[in-house]
């Protein structure tokens, strides 16, 4: 027996490192254009890296949220943007769009969404992938404002789908090259309700109406918190329009101003 046939035998009848377990989210917070989202996607295991393609649209500067925060990132492959990580898992969040090939407008006005374009890569992987061996435990969501109605969902991997209000997920085990396709209708975002407005202050005294005890007070009275005009020397002239503050009461009755009568009297 050749030393290189030795060599192949022993290796086939070594045992070989088991893989690493996978756990995988991708949550999408759809907008109410229902194009545009926010998108977190999760990967976490008991490897010791992990790298990560994202599309070349998804620059650098995107990125909203990066956990952990030491990470490389390179640009050049040609297909897409690498990530790399030194650590058993990783967090993402960035904005994206939806991309032309990607939706559909429908003739029934609703649109249909495919995450997957038809092609495979020219490793024959598609849709969300993984690499080695398989998403042992994979989520995907759709979080979504009060506007959009989802209509129909499918996925290529038998899994198990949940309708919660406002929001659609899907779970599976011990899948890879995963493909989506959901149907939803845009309707108009409800108009937001009217700003209350301020009761009213009929007389100008800075107290609202519903609580002005005194809602006729005169113009440039000064009045008290529910609105009812001060009078220091109790002549019948409102403190602010007085203009003969202090009279006393032997010198009553007053004027419109507030002075004694014959002060103001004129032949």
């Amino acid at each position: 027996m050749s030393l290189r046939r030795l060599a192949l035998l022993c290796c086939l009848g070594c045992p070989l490192p088991a893989l690493a377990e996978v756990s995988s989210e991708t949550l999408f917070f759809l907008q109410p254009d229902g194009r545009h989202y926010l998108l977190q996607r999760s990967i976490h295991s008991d490897s010791a890296s992990h790298r990560f393609h994202l599309p070349k649209t998804v620059r650098r500067e995107d990125l909203r949220y990066v956990n952990p925060a030491d990470f490389q990132w390179d640009d050049s492959p040609p297909d897409s943007n690498l990530l790399s990580f030194d650590a058993g898992g990783f967090t993402l969040i960035y904005p994206g769009v939806f991309e032309d090939a990607e939706l559909q407008r429908l003739a029934d006005g609703s649109w249909r969404y495919r995450s997957w374009h038809g092609r495979p890569d020219r490793l024959g992987r598609y849709g969300y992938w993984y690499a080695p061996g398989d998403f042992d435990r994979y989520g995907y969501g759709w979080l979504l404002p009060d506007n959009i109605e989802i209509l129909d969902y499918r996925a290529n991997v038998p899994g198990r789908w949940t309708r919660r209000p406002g929001a659609l997920g899907f779970y599976a085990e011990g899948v890879n090259n995963v493909t989506f396709e959901i149907r939803y209708r845009v309707h108009a975002p409800a108009a937001p309700a009217p700003a209350q407005t301020p009761p009213g202050d009929a007389d100008r005294d800075g107290v609202p109406g519903d609580r002005d005890l005194c809602p006729h007070t005169p113009a440039g009275a000064r009045v008290d918190r529910v609105g009812c005009a001060l009078d220091a020397d109790r002549d019948g002239v409102p403190d602010g329009i007085d203009r003969c503050q202090g009279t006393p009461e032997e010198a009553l009755p007053v004027d419109t101003a507030g002075c004694p009568a014959e002060a103001t009297s004129a032949d």
